[in-house]
C-alpha cells in the first residue's frame, strides 16, 4: 500500500476493514471532480453548497460500492474455506487480503467473478431506481447522483473484467489456465504478462489521447496502466517465490536448539541477554521445562520502560500458541500468514510433543533473499 499507514475502522461480517491513507487521495479528487465539474455539467443552476454535498454524499455511496465489491469475493473465499485477514481502501479502490491462495481453479474462479458480479448487481439495481425516480418526478439533483452511481458500478465491473491479472478478470483468466494445464504457476505467468500488455495499452491509449486531441482527461488511464503492469510483474515473482517456498520445511531454516525464555526473566534482563545479543526479536518462554507463550520487542516495548526491572517474560507473553504450531515437514509457504507484521510473527516448531525450533519473519527473509540471489 505504497507504505503509508492504515486504520481500523471496524468489523463487517467478522472481517477487520481498514482506510489506507492513500484512500483519502482519491476521495478527495473524486469529490472535487464530481462538485466542480460533473454535477454543474449536469444540473445547471445549483448553489456550491448543494454540489458539495452531492459530491461528497455520491463519493461516499461510490466507495461503499467498492466495499461491497470487495467484500463479495471476501464472502465467497470464507466460505471456500479461506481465511480473509482484513479489507482495505486504498488509492486504486480495494483488496481483500488472504492468508493463502485458492485452493483450486473452480474456487478461484467463483471468487474473482463474485466482485464483478456484485457491481453488476448494484449497477442494475441502481439504474433500476433511477428509473423509478424519474418517473415518480424526483429532484434532477437526486437523478444525477443515482445515475452517476450506476454507472461507475457499471463502469468498475466492466474494467474488473478485463483480462489481466491481478484484475479480477485476470484471476478468471488464470483460473481459466490452471484447470487447463494443472500449473498455478505458469497459469500466473501468462495470466500475469496479459496484466503487463494490458497496462502497456492503457498508457499507450492515455499517449495517443495527449498527442492526438490535446487532452489531459485520459491521464487516469496512463496511471492505471502503470498501476495495472507494475502489480502484474509484482504478482508473478510472488507466485514464483510462493512456489520456491513450497519446497522448503521448515526443519531447513528453523533456528534449533531454539534459545528460550525463563518466564520469571524480566523485561530489563532480556533486553540485554536476548534482544540486544540475540538473533530474533521474539523467544518461547518456558515454566517448569514447559513452552507456556511467546514473547516479543514489540510486547515489551508497550511497557513502560521504569516497569521493565519487575515485569517479567511470562507476565507479557503471547499464551494462545495453537495457531502458531507447526511440524518440521510443514512447508514454509504454509506458514507465511503467521509471519505477517500484525500476527504473531513466528512460528514454533514442534516433533513428537517436544520443541523442536522457532522460525520467525528474519528466517524467511534469509531465504527469500538466497532464492533471489541463486535466480
Amino acid at each position: 500500500m505504497f507504505n503509508l499507514p492504515s486504520f481500523r475502522i471496524g468489523r463487517f461480517f467478522g472481517i477487520p476493514v481498514e482506510i489506507n491513507t492513500s484512500w483519502f487521495i482519491i476521495f478527495l479528487l473524486v469529490a472535487v471532480t464530481l462538485t466542480t465539474s460533473y454535477f454543474p455539467a449536469t444540473v445547471e443552476g445549483l448553489s456550491s453548497a448543494v454540489y458539495i454535498l452531492m459530491g461528497a454524499l455520491t463519493t461516499l455511496a461510490f466507495f461503499g460500492s467498492v466495499l461491497l465489491h470487495e467484500f463479495a469475493h471476501s464472502l465467497v473465499a470464507r466460505a471456500g474455506g479461506l481465511t480473509i485477514t482484513r479489507v482495505t481502501l486504498f488509492v486504486f479502490g480495494g483488496v481483500s487480503q488472504m492468508e493463502e491462495e485458492p485452493r483450486s481453479p473452480g474456487h478461484e474462479f467463483v471468487m474473482a467473478s463474485a466482485g464483478p458480479g456484485m457491481s453488476l448487481v448494484l449497477a442494475a439495481l441502481l439504474y433500476i431506481v433511477a428509473a423509478f425516480l424519474d418517473a415518480a418526478g424526483a429532484h434532477d439533483a437526486v437523478l444525477a447522483c443515482v445515475d452517476y452511481l450506476w454507472i461507475i458500478n457499471l463502469s468498475l465491473a466492466i474494467f474488473n473484467l478485463l483480462p489481466g491479472f491481478p484484475l479480477d478478470g485476470g484471476r478468471v483468466l488464470r483460473a481459466l489456465l490452471w484447470g487447463i494445464t494443472g500449473d498455478l504457476l505458469r497459469a500466473t505467468r501468462w495470466a500475469s504478462r496479459m496484466g503487463q500488455a494490458l497496462g502497456v495499452a492503457l498508457i499507450a491509449t492515455a499517449v495517443l489521447g495527449v498527442l492526438l486531441w490535446q487532452t489531459l482527461d485520459l491521464i487516469w488511464l496512463a496511471v492505471m496502466g502503470w498501476f495495472l503492469s507494475t502489480l502484474a510483474a509484482s504478482a508473478y515473482q510472488q507466485q514464483l517465490v510462493r512456489a520456491q517456498l513450497a519446497r522448503v520445511p521448515l526443519e531447513r531454516i528453523m533456528s534449533s536448539p531454539a534459545a528460550l525464555v525463563p518466564a520469571a526473566t524480566t523485561l530489563e534482563e532480556m533486553a540485554h541477554s536476548y534482544f540486544l545479543g540475540g538473533r530474533h526479536s521474539r523467544y518461547p518462554v518456558v515454566e517448569d521445562d514447559r513452552v507456556v507463550g511467546l514473547v516479543d520487542l514489540r510486547k515489551a516495548n508497550q511497557v513502560d520502560r521504569s516497569l521493565w526491572p519487575e515485569t517479567t517474560a511470562g507476565d507479557v507473553a503471547r499464551h494462545d500458541l495453537a495457531d502458531i504450531v507447526a511440524l518440521p515437514t510443514t512447508s514454509v509457504d504454509r506458514i507465511l500468514p503467521k509471519l505477517d507484521p500484525n500476527g504473531p510473527g513466528a512460528v514454533l516448531v514442534v516433533e513428537d510433543g517436544r520443541l523442536a525450533g522457532i522460525v520467525t519473519r528474519a528466517d524467511v527473509i534469509r531465504l527469500v533473499r538466497s532464492i533471489a540471489e541463486e535466480s
